[in-house]
């Protein structure tokens, strides 16, 4: 069995596979592998130790940025004891254009308020950061007022597909010709967004506040739906990085069939992960390297 003085090697391959498999798979993978008993108590228990170790400044310290750093955030809803919660993400990584590349990925993940969470990002990427930053986000207005705060001087870009998701809502709320819909997407697409506007408010058998509605949220967004000069730069327009990350980071451990978290459990895991998917790896296996280990 597991003894006090496992050695530290040993410890953290079973953090490393704790953080991608359910803990009760643990046991097996190891004992088949190294012949060596563990029981699943130990492996949640010296996972828990693990990640309350794990330096919180360092998690959180200033991304490294050479010229562009897209910043793509999003929510993802995962089951605790009580109930549904969100748990907002930040993805951090270089983007080059136009070879259109992405560097190594920085996440800051955190449920809970999201003043607790937009401080973590402002801690990771600083807004006087010496580098262009754009962000991609999908229009929620707290994340939208947040950046418009504490990033002025960025770029901000508004997801094309979750505004096509509804032009195409009021397509077929309008039974719109089979046309309207693909011009509004090149106009879109081009950068004339005045002209969707106007498209929409005369769409017939759209309802008077779906319209209004429609052409409002494009109005407050113009500036942020010029995909013309963005697409000239060479930036994303989509926020797919991010989601991605939603199975990626979070789902594909802790969205399993049957799972539910208590709020603490899903805190460390959801830290132990973000450390290990960014270039962070080095802040778990230095804790092992310590003779306290």
């Amino acid at each position: 069995m597991l003894g006090s003085r496992t050695s530290p090697y040993l410890q953290a391959k079973l953090v490393l596979l704790a953080a991608e498999h359910v803990f009760a798979h643990v046991p097996p993978l190891v004992e088949s592998l190294l012949g060596i008993r563990v029981s699943t108590t130990q492996v949640y228990r010296r996972t828990q130790a693990a990640v309350k170790a794990l330096p919180a400044a360092a998690l959180d310290a200033p991304c490294p940025v050479v010229r562009a750093d897209p910043g793509p955030v999003d929510g993802s809803m995962l089951f605790t004891d009580r109930g549904w919660q969100e748990v907002k993400v930040g993805r951090i990584f270089q983007h080059s254009a136009p070879a259109g590349t992405m560097g190594p990925s920085q996440y800051v993940a955190q449920r809970g308020p999201f003043a607790i969470f937009t401080q973590r990002f402002d801690q990771a990427l600083p807004p006087d950061a010496a580098a262009d930053q754009v962000f991609v986000t999908d229009g929620a207005q707290w994340i939208h007022r947040w950046l418009q705060d504490a990033y002025p001087h960025a770029t901000h870009i508004l997801d094309f597909y979750h505004v096509a998701e509804k032009l195409a809502a009021a397509a077929q709320a309008a039974d719109a010709p089979a046309s309207w819909l693909p011009a509004q997407y090149a106009r879109l697409w081009a950068g004339q967004s005045s002209a969707v506007e106007q498209a929409v408010a005369e769409l017939l058998g759209l309802a008077g506040s779906v319209a209004a509605q429609l052409g409002a949220y494009l109005a407050t967004n113009r500036t942020r739906l010029r995909y013309d000069r963005f697409r000239q730069r060479g930036l994303l327009c989509g926020s797919g990085p991010v989601e991605a990350v939603h199975r990626t980071l979070l789902q594909v451990r802790l969205k399993r069939s049957g799972q539910r978290w208590s709020n603490g459990g899903l805190d460390r895991l959801v830290r132990l992960r973000s450390a290990l998917k960014s270039p962070q790896m080095y802040l778990l296996t230095d804790l092992f390297k310590k003779p306290t280990a």
